[in-house]
């Protein structure tokens, strides 16, 4: 505790000497007529110290600092009889600015942000030195023969140039801002660095050594230029070195403003004001670069880290711009589709696409971008780079700019290949009965529920093994099972291209013969019983033959599927009573 108590009060004297030559340095230069001092620097270097502390460590910068300033005083200015009123508006001024600071943007706050820069120019620009200017000048006017409104004018102007033009670059050298900055440029950078600062002095110089143009717009191109290329260091540096230069060659009668009609005070009043305009032109403008590539670094570290999501990823990650044309494809579209990514950029999404699928992929486009906030999910089929036709899935949502435009859609594709097979078998085996392989139940009335809502008419055919339950008892089930699979094979060989042929369970089946009519219908069925007849089941050493009887039925288009079931099954059952092996249709 002894030691950093000790660090603290040194670092308290160092700051106290260092504002005494401010004080001294601003009043002998910038001091005329008996009045203020027309540029106040050390309330910049003190609010700058405070603004580097916790409050509960201000007393010891502040102490020493009134009496630098009353010291100051004392010898170059007012003398003694103000130096302590006015010590205690200075350290006053100081303390209020790096409160205001302190409590509404916080201690660690710096150049590259706009609130800090706004709260900045009203705390130690407007506030602190509005304050100080109104009982420094109330002061000076009682104890002195100056007036109130000269007295306050000249302070505030003065406190609040000085504080604003030198606070910046005090900041960045108290915190150790300038040397790592510096540290962490390349060499290259820092040749830059110091030539744009050579550049600026050169410049301002120049304009202010002479007094036959009025170039005063000129030390601005150098200043932005050292505001877009040098950053916040190069940008306080500007500002301080026109100062300086500009208000001593201002004072001995140089620059442009020599070709004023008006004292050195009135000349060094509009010089303030020059300074103030560029510096509120500046610091914005590096405020908002600082903004901007502390933007460009988050966007460029989100993305490397994109990159290797998408570069690790198994899926496929695009985006594809309103037209329609990838902007985007990540390296796995190599595995996955045989494609190199940078083939890609520039081409239509269809390229992708199944030439099938290809208005659908277009339509999720479209409705992605009429409605932002939504995630569309779909498949689609496209071609492999080697001509397979895989099955991918796509999750789609809008990309959106700052300004909340739709500006086009990223994805991330998978194959579902696999997946789609799979589904598929299990469709195929929710409607196919697993013995023969022929339709179930279920797909027979799902077909004639489809051929009753979209066809004028045809025929149905039901199906029964004659005596079938004598062929498990003789043979065994395993014998009778071979023989329903036999009949499977036989009928199918003995229907049209367009029949189908189902198992409704046990030994029934059901034929459906679109577009035919009952004689058309009897003809194909005939055919078929008398090839089930002809036929034989090997099984073992036994030749197991087999009848079938059917009743065949009409139906027309919007019929009740029930009632055409109904009818055949009628027809079935006066065949089988007719004495087996024959057709029976529906009267």
């Amino acid at each position: 505790m002894g030691r950093r108590s000790n660090r603290r009060n040194g670092a308290a004297v160092a700051t106290g000497i260092a504002y005494f030559f401010a004080c001294a340095l601003t009043i002998k230069l910038t001091r005329f007529e008996g009045g203020v001092a027309f540029m106040w620097i050390a309330n910049g270097l003190l609010t700058a110290r405070l603004t580097t502390l916790m409050p509960r460590n201000w007393a010891a910068p502040l102490a020493t600092c009134f009496i630098a300033s009353v010291l100051a005083t004392t010898m170059f200015g007012f003398g003694a009889a103000l130096a302590v009123p006015l010590g205690v508006v200075n350290v006053g001024e100081s303390a209020l600015g790096a409160a205001l600071l302190h409590r509404y943007v916080g201690r660690h706050s710096g150049l590259e942000s706009h609130q800090w820069l706004i709260i900045f120019v009203l705390a130690t620009g407007i506030a602190a030195p509005a304050a100080g200017a109104i009982v420094a000048g109330a002061s000076i006017s009682a104890l002195s023969d100056h007036s109130f409104v000269a007295a306050t004018l000249q302070w505030y102007n003065g406190h609040a140039l000085g504080t604003l033009a030198f606070m910046p670059i005090f900041m960045l050298i108290m915190r150790g801002d300038a040397w790592r900055l510096i540290r962490r440029m390349r060499r290259a950078k820092l040749i830059e660095l110091a030539t744009l600062i050579g550049l600026v002095t050169l410049v301002t110089v120049a304009t202010f050594s002479q007094t036959r143009f009025p170039l005063l717009f000129l030390p601005l191109l150098p200043i932005v230029l050292a505001t877009f290329r040098g950053g916040a260091l190069s940008t306080a540096a500007s500002i301080v070195i026109v100062a300086i230069v500009g208000a001593i060659l201002t004072v001995r009668g140089y620059g442009p403003l020599a070709l004023m009609d008006g004292s050195i005070g009135e000349r060094m009043q509009f010089f303030q004001l020059y300074l103030a305009c560029a510096m509120l032109t500046v610091l914005p403008a590096n405020a908002e670069l600082q903004r901007r590539s502390e933007l460009f670094r988050q966007l460029r570290d989100s993305e490397a880290r994109y990159r290797l999501v998408t570069d690790s990823s198994t899926d496929i990650i695009l985006n594809v711009d309103r037209n329609g044309r990838l902007r985007f494809v990540s390296s796995s579209v190599h595995q996955l589709a045989g494609q190199r990514a940078e083939t890609l950029i520039g081409r239509p999404l269809t390229e992708l696409v199944h030439p099938d699928d290809a208005d659908r992929a277009m339509a999720t486009l479209r409705s992605v971008l009429d409605d932002p906030t939504a995630v569309s999910v779909n498949e689609y089929r496209g071609r492999t780079a080697a001509g397979d036709i895989r099955w991918f899935e796509s999750q789609s949502r809008a990309v959106i700019d700052d300004e909340g435009n739709v500006t086009g859609l990223v994805s991330a594709v998978r194959e579902v290949t696999r997946r789609r097979q799979h589904e598929q078998r299990l469709a195929e085996a929710a409607l196919t009965d697993p013995l023969t392989g022929l339709v179930n139940r279920r797909g027979i009335e799902h077909e004639l529920t489809r051929l009753l809502a979209g066809t004028d008419g045809g025929c149905v055919a039901l199906f029964d093994l004659d005596h079938f339950k004598r062929v498990n008892d003789t043979y065994g089930h395993f014998a009778g099972d071979e023989v329903l699979r036999r009949f499977a094979v036989v009928a199918r060989s003995s229907l049209r291209d367009q029949d189908l042929i189902g198992r409704l369970g046990g030994e029934e089946f059901a034929v459906l013969l679109p577009d035919a009519t009952i004689e058309q219908a009897r003809l194909v069925c005939d055919r078929l019983r008398q090839a089930i007849a002809d036929a034989r089941t090997k099984v073992g050493d036994a030749q197991i033959g087999v009848t079938v009887s059917g009743g065949v039925v009409t139906y027309l288009r919007n019929e009740a599927l029930e009632d055409v079931l109904h009818a055949a099954d009628v027809a079935l059952y006066r065949a089988k009573h007719a004495g087996r092996d024959q057709l029976a249709l529906a009267a």
